[in-house]
C-alpha cells in the first residue's frame, strides 16, 4: 500500500516538473515572439525617409565609422515597405537578418503549438530549437563575426 502512495506521489511531482518545464518554455517563446513583433513594429512605424529613428548606432557615435549594422533600421523600414532595392543599399545584409527575424517568429509560434498539443514531447523540441536557432543565427550574423573580431585583433 505505501508503494503505491510513494509511486503516486513522484508522478505526481514529475508531472508537476514537466507543467512548470513546459510553462517556462512556452512563456520564453512567448517573449522571444513579442520581441521579434516589436522590432517589426518599430520598422514599420520609423520612417527611412525621415530618418527619425530613436536608437542611434553606438559604434559610429563613438567611433565615425560605420560597423556592418549601420542602417539595418532604414533596411528593415524599406523590407517592411516592400523596398528591396533601397533596403540592400542601406545595409547589403538587412534581408537575411530580416528573413532570421522571419524565420525565428515561425519557429516561436510553431513551439507554442506544438507544446499546447503535445507537452510530453518537451526535450527532443529544445534540442531541436536550441541547435536550429544556433544554426539559423550563424548564418544570419556571420559576416559581423570578421569585423567584430578584425576590430579586437
Amino acid at each position: 500500500m505505501k508503494r503505491k502512495v510513494k509511486t503516486r506521489i513522484r508522478r505526481a511531482n514529475n508531472t508537476d516538473h514537466i507543467r512548470k518545464e513546459r510553462n517556462s518554455y512556452l512563456l520564453i517563446n512567448g517573449i522571444f515572439a513579442g520581441i521579434i513583433i516589436l522590432v517589426f513594429i518599430y520598422s514599420g512605424f520609423f520612417s527611412p525617409d525621415k530618418n527619425n529613428y530613436p536608437v542611434k548606432c553606438i559604434h559610429e557615435q563613438l567611433t565615425g565609422n560605420e560597423c556592418p549594422s549601420c542602417g539595418l533600421s532604414r533596411s528593415f523600414s524599406f523590407i517592411i515597405r516592400g523596398d528591396l532595392k533601397n533596403a540592400a543599399e542601406f545595409n547589403e545584409y538587412g534581408l537575411r537578418i530580416f528573413i532570421f527575424f522571419v524565420f525565428q517568429l515561425v519557429m516561436r509560434f510553431s513551439n507554442i503549438v506544438f507544446l499546447m498539443r503535445r507537452p510530453a514531447k518537451m526535450s527532443n523540441l529544445i534540442l531541436f530549437d536550441c541547435a536550429l536557432a544556433i544554426a539559423t543565427f550563424l548564418l544570419a550574423f556571420g559576416p559581423f563575426f570578421g569585423f567584430y573580431y578584425s576590430m579586437l585583433f
